[in-house]
């Protein structure tokens, strides 16, 4: 591993554009993001368990939380 590589994901935000890092794989990374900037709040089981959130949707190439959305290959990004 490269020295000071961040290890993550990129959430971004369909919407306005924002982007954010979280130190957790994309599937819970969109949950994160979702819960922190648009609710406010944490919701613990949809940390723990991405697909029981409400608002979780797996597809081909990522993940989405609300109008969050992550790659499930952070390369696609580069």
């Amino acid at each position: 591993m490269e020295s000071g590589k961040r290890v993550g994901t990129v959430v971004l935000n369909l919407v306005d554009g924002r982007e954010r890092f979280f130190a957790l794989p994309p599937d819970k990374a969109v949950v994160a993001a979702f819960e922190v900037f648009d609710t406010g709040g944490y919701l613990l089981d949809g940390f723990l368990n991405p697909p029981k959130h409400p608002n979780f949707q797996e597809y081909h190439l990522g993940y989405s939380c609300g109008d969050w959305i992550a790659y499930k290959d952070s390369s696609i990004l580069q």
